[in-house]
């Protein structure tokens, strides 16, 4: 019987480190130690193996080593939002069994003389929800690397998407079922510029995918039940609990009558509950809020109430597109990660039966 060839997986596995320390050992020796350089070195030696095979992985151009995830805001975004830990949590346990690093590429930032370095020390990208016309998106197209895009449209690439419009119409539905008819959205930025407030009949630009698709889920259900779009306010704001607070306070300023929110992720959401409390806008009682995204923050207090929101599954997205980018043929093809809507205590019967 032949004997089992060695591989980058065995040798971690054999020595009790993990694949990205045995990969960095060959092609990134500064970011181990020389001690574990030298035994790992040392062991693959004894067993045969030469070292990683760049041609091995459906990423072929082996020279780098490393895959750049292109994000919407600042570096601190990725370790302070729960859905993008969670997101990057499912690349990196991919990219760690192929032995490949990362590298975050914001596209905020105070410096961005210097993404040019950044996206030239990549062997492949996987850009997560991007303004598709913002300069460093189209420069990373450009290069023609293997390149998967998530929660994003473009035909010509490998995308993995969650099924945003059609979790918006139901949503809505809840909603309207509910009773509600006085409504209003409150939105992460859906171009690089933010902080309007407008009618839903708006005519929306499509630099998001995600917001596009979330506002068309919203209009579908709106018209299904003969709710007119035009009296439906949306406010943009920035993705934290801040900017779902201000929105709230701009939104209540200008239509006190308002009794449902519809906001487009968790922290929004919970920003704008923390405002109507403060008010005494009790939540559900006077006023229904919803989120997107499902992911509980860090060390939430068991008593904060339940949200209404869409479950969506950040760490297999994250983990398909890696898998996509580094095992197969990153072609064209739409890879569909499907959410679901989780009805909590914040939209309920106690609203409809508030007059009962």
């Amino acid at each position: 019987m032949r004997a089992k060839r060695a591989t980058l997986k065995s040798i971690a596995s054999e020595l009790g480190v993990t694949p990205t320390s045995v990969s960095n050992a060959y092609n990134n020796p500064a970011k181990v130690s020389k001690a574990l350089r030298d035994r790992i070195i040392a062991h693959a030696r004894a067993v045969n193996y030469d070292g990683p095979n760049p041609t091995a992985r459906s990423l072929r151009t082996g020279r780098c080593g490393a895959i750049g995830v292109l994000f919407n805001d600042q570096l601190s975004y990725a370790f302070t939002d729960a859905h993008d830990i969670t997101f990057l949590r499912g690349i990196s346990t991919v990219c760690e069994e192929e032995g490949a690093n990362l590298v975050l590429i914001p596209l905020k930032d105070k410096h961005p003389e210097q993404r040019d370095t950044l996206t030239a020390i990549v062997d492949g990208y996987i850009l997560n929800a991007p303004y598709k016309n913002h300069p460093t998106i189209r420069q990373a197209l450009a290069r023609g690397l293997p390149t998967v895009v998530v929660d994003f449209d473009a035909p010509d690439l490998a995308s993995v998407q969650t099924n945003d419009r059609e979790m918006m119409r139901e949503v809505v539905g809840h909603l309207l079922g509910l009773g509600h008819r006085n409504l209003a959205i409150v939105t992460f930025p859906r171009s690089e510029d933010h902080g309007e407030i407008f009618s839903l009949a708006h005519d929306f630009p499509d630099d998001s995918h995600v917001v596009h698709e979330r506002i068309a889920g919203c209009r579908d259900a709106l018209d299904a039940a003969g709710v007119e779009q035009a009296g439906v306010l949306v406010c943009e704001t920035i993705n934290s609990e801040e900017g779902g607070q201000r929105a709230a306070e701009r939104l209540l300023g200008r239509r006190p009558d308002l009794t449902a929110l519809i906001c487009f992720s968790d922290r929004l959401a919970r920003g704008a509950i923390a405002h109507c409390e403060a008010h005494d806008l009790a939540v559900p009682g006077r006023i229904s809020v919803t989120g997107f995204d499902g992911l509980d923050p860090p060390g939430r207090p068991p008593e904060m109430s339940r949200l209404t929101t869409v479950r969506q599954n950040a760490f297999e997205k994250g983990r398909r597109a890696a898998e996509i980018l580094l095992r197969e043929d990153a072609s064209v093809g739409r890879f569909g990660v499907e959410a679901e809507l989780v009805i909590g205590d914040t939209s309920a019967e106690a609203w409809k039966m508030r007059d009962a």
